[in-house]
């Protein structure tokens, strides 16, 4: 485990304050000017809502605070597309790129010429479903931003990025009406978006560092990935009126601050950590050494979870462990996790018993994740954070 020293709250005195990721830029490109195309349907009872949160997106300080470090400036919303013909029922991605290019090219686009700096953002109204071999809206994903090469080879090639929002009641738990689901989505896919635009030939913030790339398979990896499963992860900041989901700042990780911004909370960051060594890992482009811990299959290893915050919090927070299939994939757990006490202060360490049962494929191991609650949802000091780590046998 990489750490600096430091101290925190109440609680055990001195404690070491661990590293927490950085997601790295794996070479590719970014949008310094970005620009938003939304192509809505004229049936769609929420276009207005939608177009108003675009411009609030744009004209709050959501959007510099979530991507301005990683060199994407400020957003700027065009006009909307409006299509007046009857939304499709259901919808694939090739049709959304087809639909792209036939706009895009031409002596007269209809919707302008493509532009690599724009993300044409399709928005589908309640009912409409995009589904192909990887997955269809509202069961496996609401949303999601790729890249579409619009024909041309060498100079003249011209490749835009694209992201796709739809409309899913309930997606997002009891708590999230059908607006917020939407609006949230659309800020995860354009904030994705804007900091990695061509993740398939160029990818950009995409990856964690080696040392913690188990919240990359996770995760996914990207900035707004990171946050998604924390309990608080959907906020409406002071001064707007829209839902958003918030987002990794690798500034604010240095600096052992709460790392998913905007931060709402009144609490300071706290989490709880699990001590774990180097091991060899095959991330499938090599072996790296990232943190983890190996055990072999029906074995037992029994770690310690550190509790530490950044300043002083006034009661105990929730501590739980959980397998990341059965929390996440939606499968069969792949280990069973057992510990010794469920909650803690600063300072504390809770111990963590580790047996796996079975190897991920996609994994090449297990995973875990830690979740950390303070206080209760929807209370102003109320903060949730993970932790995770991975095991090979």
């Amino acid at each position: 485990m990489r750490t600096a020293t430091g101290t925190g709250g109440s609680g055990g005195g001195a404690v070491v304050q661990p590293r927490l990721p950085q997601v790295i830029n794996l070479g590719g490109s970014f949008l310094a000017s970005p620009k938003v195309q939304p192509i809505l349907y004229a049936s769609d009872s929420g276009g207005g809502d939608i177009m108003a949160f675009l411009q609030e997106l744009a004209s709050t300080s959501y959007w510099s605070e979530t991507t301005s470090e990683y060199g994407v400036g400020p957003l700027t919303i065009l006009p909307a597309i409006v299509l007046t013909t009857a939304a499709p029922t259901t919808i694939t991605d090739a049709m959304l790129e087809s639909n792209l290019a036939a706009n895009t090219s031409g002596a007269y686009p209809a919707w302008g010429a493509a532009d690599p700096s724009t993300i044409y953002l399709f928005v589908m109204p309640p009912g409409s479903i995009e589904q192909d071999t990887e997955g269809a809206c509202c069961s496996d994903y609401d949303g999601y931003h790729y890249e579409a090469n619009l024909g041309g080879s060498g100079a003249s090639a011209v490749t835009v990025p694209y992201a796709l929002s739809c409309a899913c009641p309930g997606f997002d738990g009891p708590g999230v009406t059908d607006l917020q689901e939407r609006t949230v989505d659309m800020s995860h896919e354009l904030i994705e978006a804007a900091t990695d635009p061509f993740p398939d030939s160029a990818p950009a913030f995409a990856q964690e560092d080696d040392a913690d790339i188990v919240w990359t398979f996770v995760t996914d990896g990207e900035l707004a990935d990171m946050c998604e499963f924390n309990d608080d992860a959907n906020v409406i900041p002071p001064g707007s009126s829209y839902m958003v989901q918030r987002s990794w700042s690798n500034v604010a990780a240095r600096s052992f601050q709460n790392p998913c911004v905007p931060v709402v909370t009144t609490t300071p960051y706290l989490n709880s950590f699990p001590q774990l060594g180097t091991i060899s890992y095959d991330d499938g482009a090599g072996i790296i050494s990232t943190q983890g811990i190996n055990v072999p299959l029906g074995a037992s290893r029994t770690i310690d979870v550190a509790l530490v915050s950044a300043g002083t919090v006034g009661q105990p927070w929730s501590v739980q462990a959980y397998d990341y299939d059965e929390a996440i994939a939606g499968t069969a757990a792949t280990a069973n996790l057992s510990q010794d006490a469920t909650s803690g202060v600063n300072g504390d360490s809770v111990h963590l018993t580790i047996t796996p049962t079975s190897a991920d494929p996609y994994l090449g191991g297990e995973a875990f994740i830690i979740w950390s609650d303070y206080g209760n949802p929807g209370d102003p000091d109320f903060e949730s954070q993970l932790t995770m780590g991975l095991v090979t046998n």
